[in-house]
């Protein structure tokens, strides 16, 4: 089965559960500049998703085609692609792996939103008190003195569920137009950025081996999965559905890394999961 056939709330589930890994990943590398690493991933990451492409595509002559075809919304979205990787690079690098990805889960509440005023869908009820509950629940992790991390590292982990908003509401609006060469051009953005901003691009074998695996295996198929989950799935519920990442990254980081979620994050992160299983149920 072609997997443009596969529904799409379980694409976007697949997609949160393949990028739940970044931060352990990221926590492993020897190497520190965030600018080398988001190189390095992204030498690995493009030619992945171009493979990817190429396999999926029957009329190899439609290959240009499915390029052009993207236009300046697919420029747009690829462009928000490589900000919000580069920005998940420096959340990292300045904050926990939980306020991390617990901070990306608001994308859940931004997609509700961004779905009532851009593509008419409406916010029930129970949409409105899980977005409360999820403001209270991110102040108590982040807005109080309880949760570890920087301000810095999380305004740069804000960036990328804006960046996501803004994509899955181009993805919803141009429904006809396969945005995954957008991610293949993401990945050319990011290696030239950071090409030009790292330090060095010196490597060492543990280091390569590594972020083969975090471009290749991992943030490749996550965002692949992702994108094209969000073209048949409701704005509300790809939050609910990539919240798959939310639940299982801090876990890797505790079993691998051995970073243990700061108080703040466990209980800001339990009252935003009860708001998102509060909004699951009623819908």
């Amino acid at each position: 089965m072609s997997i443009y056939k596969i529904p799409g709330p379980l694409l976007v589930a697949l997609g949160g559960l393949f990028l739940s890994s970044g931060g352990t990943i990221f926590r492993s590398f020897e190497m520190t500049d965030p600018w080398t690493i988001y190189f390095w991933r992204s030498v690995f990451f493009t030619p992945s998703v171009f493979l990817f492409i190429v396999l999926t595509t029957e009329k190899k002559s439609d290959l240009f085609l499915k390029f052009k075809n993207l236009g300046w919304v697919g420029l747009l979205c690829a462009i928000l692609y490589a900000t919000s990787s580069g920005a998940f690079m420096f959340a990292m690098k300045h904050t926990t792996v939980a306020n991390v990805v617990f901070i990306i889960s608001t994308q859940t509440f931004l997609l509700a939103i961004s779905g009532y005023f851009f593509l008419k869908e409406k916010i029930n009820l129970s949409t409105f008190i899980a977005i409360l509950m999820a403001g209270a629940g991110l102040y108590i992790m982040i807005g109080t003195k309880i949760s570890g991390g920087t301000a810095l590292g999380n305004a740069f982990a804000f960036v990328i569920p804006v960046g996501f908003t803004i994509i899955v509401t181009l993805i919803r609006t141009f429904k006809t137009i396969d945005m995954v060469p957008a991610v293949a051009v993401s990945g050319v953005f990011a290696a030239v950025v950071g090409f030009f901003f790292s330090g060095s691009i010196a490597i060492s074998l543990h280091d390569l081996i590594l972020v083969f695996f975090f471009g290749a295996l991992q943030y490749a198929p996550g965002f692949i999965c992702l994108t094209l989950g969000s073209r048949t799935t409701p704005s509300a519920k790809i939050g609910i559905f990539a919240f798959s990442e939310a639940l299982a990254a801090p876990i890797w980081a505790w079993m691998f890394v051995n970073e243990v979620p700061p108080l703040g994050v466990l209980i800001g992160g339990a009252i935003i999961f009860l708001a998102i299983l509060l909004k699951s149920v009623r819908e």
